[in-house]
C-alpha cells in the first residue's frame, strides 16, 4: 500500500545513459540550463497496476493508503521515521504536479521516442 500519488514521468535509465553520451560527444549541444528529459508521459499507480494487470493477465490493483496507514507499514518494515516522512513528502509532490512534466528533448537528443515504463514492465514482468 502506498500513498495516494500523481503522474510520474517515468524515464529508463538506459535512455538517460544514451542522452548522456549525445551530450558529451557534441560539447555545446546545450548552453545554459539543461532542459528537462523526461519520458513522452506521465502515469500514476493506478496507470502501473493496469499495465501489470495486462501484461500478467492477472487483476492487480492499486490499494492507497492513508499517511498514517503507510507510517505504521513503513515503521513495520524497520523504516526509520525520518525516511518514512520523506517519502510521504515525494508522495505529495507528486499529488501537486511535481513530476508529471513531459518534454520532447529526450526524443529529439535520442532520435526516438525514450522507452516508455510500459516497455520496462512488460520486459520485467515477462521474465517472471
Amino acid at each position: 500500500m502506498l500513498p495516494a500519488d500523481g503522474p510520474v514521468s517515468w524515464t529508463a535509465h538506459a535512455d538517460l545513459d544514451d542522452e548522456a553520451a549525445a551530450i558529451l560527444a557534441d560539447e555545446g549541444r546545450f548552453d545554459g540550463a539543461t532542459p528537462p528529459l523526461t519520458a513522452a508521459l506521465a502515469l500514476t499507480f493506478d496507470d502501473i497496476a493496469g499495465v501489470a494487470t495486462e501484461v500478467t493477465g492477472r487483476s492487480i490493483t492499486r490499494i492507497t493508503a492513508s499517511a498514517d496507514g503507510f507510517r505504521e507499514q513503513m515503521a513495520g518494515f524497520g523504516v526509520p521515521a525520518e525516511a518514512a516522512e520523506q517519502l510521504l513528502g515525494i508522495f505529495a509532490a507528486g499529488r501537486a504536479g511535481e513530476f508529471a512534466t513531459v518534454d520532447p528533448t529526450l526524443a529529439t537528443l535520442l532520435g526516438r521516442e525514450p522507452v516508455s515504463l510500459n516497455t520496462v514492465l512488460r520486459e520485467q514482468l515477462s521474465r517472471g
